[in-house]
């Protein structure tokens, strides 16, 4: 149960960054070409698991490397101050990935729900 939970949220938290801006949106629906749609389960899971990590315990500005040897996937991760919007904790979080010769760069707004999972959060 506990690994299904954790599937969950780094399935949300992929979402969430895959959606987060419209360009990227439009890329994965076959519009474009990013960085994600050339990763493997492993380099998304790799990666989810450092976005959340880096959310929850990462020092403002202070970037989190990701990598998976196997693919040569990678990126990092840079998370900026916690602050309040509507009652829930939100940072911006940087995000640059490359996988398959593309690379992203993009910036997000993330708040943490009631249900304790981090979502792009749209003013």
């Amino acid at each position: 149960m506990k690994r299904q939970a954790g599937a969950a949220r780094r399935a949300a938290l992929a979402v969430m960054l895959a959606a987060a801006a419209p360009a990227v949106a439009m890329n994965l629906m076959g519009l474009g070409d990013v960085p994600l749609r050339h990763m493997t389960g492993e380099d998304t899971r790799i990666l989810m698991d450092t976005a959340e990590a880096t959310l929850e315990t990462g020092a403002d500005g202070v970037m989190r490397a990701w990598s998976n040897p196997l693919t040569s996937a990678h990126g990092e991760l840079t998370p900026g101050p916690a602050f309040e919007r509507g009652g829930r904790r939100c940072r911006d979080l940087e995000v640059y990935s490359s996988a398959g010769g593309r690379d992203n760069r993009l910036t997000v707004t993330t708040c943490k729900g009631d249900d304790g999972e981090w979502r792009v959060d749209r003013p």
